[in-house]
């Protein structure tokens, strides 16, 4: 993702993603005057088809997630999709030309005011660790970097900061974590890895990225040192449900 412009990832933060490996994400720039339209189309409809389509075993989960702080520019909503694999996710899987059979309404019909609509590229990634959802979440940080040696980073990271955040993480509101390495877009306008932090609620994502809370008694000296490019805090507004 290019560093100084909205992106992010997934976990499909409000259910399980422990099966999923490839995670793709669609950020969107939605205009204040369309948003209404917007949340009516995916809320009520984009969900369902999603849903239709994880029952189905054509994808793992989907979500909606909103920026908590966008500037006037920046995408403010992200459509994020997860697959079990790298051949399901590159297989053209276009789930929402369903829409006629799952909800009645032809595809042109139903996402017609798309065109208003900014679109940025996607972005794909693949799981490597994960502390998978132990209830919904509210609110989810992304983070983003790109570090001399992603190699070293991942595995600090699964010596010290899983651990730690598995024993702590129920004492302040997180809910889930993992890391995932960029598939594509790759280059030196874009970020390498992905952090997700999951919470219950905003105030508790807040302490985080205040550095309080779980992340308050990490061992930073024995951490491989990262700098962090951006680091959006995503409002999670819809998403799937395990296979029903």
């Amino acid at each position: 993702m290019k560093k100084k412009v909205f992106s992010s990832l997934i976990a499909l933060f409000s259910i399980n993603i422990l099966l999923a490996q490839i995670v793709v994400f669609t950020p969107v720039k939605v205009e204040q005057g369309d948003v209404e339209q917007f949340l009516n189309v995916e809320m009520n409809y984009s969900k369902q088809i999603a849903q239709d389509a994880v029952n189905n075993g054509n994808l793992l989960g989907w979500a909606l997630l909103q920026s908590t702080n966008p500037g006037p520019d920046d995408y403010n909503y992200m459509w994020v999709n997860a697959y079990p694999d790298i051949n399901t996710a590159a297989n053209n899987n276009m789930w929402w030309n369903n829409s006629e059979k799952v909800v009645g309404i032809k595809p042109d019909v139903l996402f017609s005011d798309s065109s208003k609509y900014k679109f940025d590229r996607s972005y794909t990634y693949q799981m490597k660790m994960t502390i998978p959802n132990t209830a919904p979440a509210g609110y989810v940080i992304l983070n983003f970097a790109t570090p001399d040696d992603v190699d070293a980073v991942a595995a600090s990271s699964k010596k010290y900061v899983l651990p730690h955040f598995k024993k702590n993480m129920s004492d302040h509101g997180m809910v889930g974590w993992g890391m995932a390495t960029k598939i594509t877009p790759q280059g030196q306008d874009y970020s390498s890895i992905m952090f997700y932090d999951s919470y219950d609620s905003l105030a508790n994502a807040m302490r985080h990225l205040a550095g309080e809370g779980v992340v308050k008694d990490l061992p930073l000296d024995k951490l491989e040192k990262v700098t962090w490019e951006m680091r959006p805090l995503m409002k999670v507004v819809a998403g799937t449900e395990a296979k029903q």
